[in-house]
């Protein structure tokens, strides 16, 4: 089983409440838990009754949203009912027809069979820092060095490239590896995860500059170049979540793909009627 760890503050409601309408309309698949910040938050929340709810004792101010979603993570991972946790932002949707419980799970066990983790080439020196930043939190010295090389100076970026799924049977150990008692905003979560499977479980930093001719992560990645969707499918690249424009550019291609969750809703200024398509997927 599978489940999806959402922090969530009380700016975001509406996007859970769009969430929560998807989902009253197909059959629910899939545990979804809201991480609060505090009662307050949990009490003004409406839809108490359709989602599972974890609530902080006490925040981090330093780094709110990576320690909530860790929080999460360390709250369910001893959790026998839960082979892997997807844990997102809540700016998202759902594509309907493809969020179905066997759809999720051939993407999540094709993510963690084909160990590429698909990175851009990036010379610029705020995204180089951040890029060393989550290398820094590992307690290992040798990790450390490993990691600049494998990143290539910190110059390949690679945050949300793919679908941001954790395995369940490797948190103790992940947690065991970094100190995120001291974690600051660079810290950025599923970066942090990355860099552990590829030291610990022989997953693989794959460049797609040379042959996409893209300079940075996939995330938020569009093209209607049909040479450059059949490479990613021939990388066996899941699809699993795509941005809107991906959508809107890609909607069959999208749904016979799989792709079944929508990100980075809060990123784009759209019409009304690019909303409607989105909001009705």
């Amino acid at each position: 089983m599978i489940a999806i760890i959402i922090p969530i503050y009380p700016k975001h409601y509406n996007h859970i409440e769009n969430l929560r309408n998807k989902l009253k309309s197909i059959k629910n698949c899939i545990d979804i838990y809201l991480v609060f910040s505090n009662n307050d938050d949990y009490d003004c929340f409406k839809y108490k009754d359709d989602f599972k709810k974890i609530i902080i004792d006490k925040i981090d101010p330093n780094n709110i949203i990576t320690y909530k979603k860790f929080y999460g993570l360390k709250a369910l991972k001893d959790n026998k009912k839960y082979s892997h946790f997807i844990v997102c932002d809540s700016e998202i949707t759902i594509i309907r027809k493809n969020f179905n419980l066997e759809n999720i799970i051939n993407k999540v066990q094709k993510i963690f069979n084909n160990k590429k983790i698909f990175a851009g080439y990036v010379n610029d020196i705020k995204t180089n820092n951040l890029i060393k930043c989550t290398t820094d939190l590992f307690i290992n010295d040798n990790d450390r060095n490993k990691l600049k090389e494998l990143t290539l100076n910190y110059k390949l970026f690679y945050w949300w490239s793919e679908l941001p799924v954790y395995d369940a049977s490797h948190l103790d150990d992940f947690f065991s590896k970094i100190d995120y008692t001291i974690m600051v905003y660079n810290h950025f979560d599923h970066l942090l995860y990355l860099n552990y499977l590829m030291l610990y479980r022989n997953f693989e930093l794959f460049n797609i500059t040379p042959s996409l001719n893209h300079n940075w992560s996939l995330e938020c990645y569009n093209t209607n170049n049909n040479d450059k969707l059949k490479l990613l499918q021939e990388y066996n690249y899941s699809f699993s979540w795509i941005d809107p424009y991906f959508y809107l550019t890609n909607k069959e291609f999208s749904i016979e793909n799989g792709s079944f969750l929508i990100y980075n809703l809060d990123r784009y200024h759209l019409n009304r009627k690019q909303r409607i398509q989105l909001y009705s997927a």
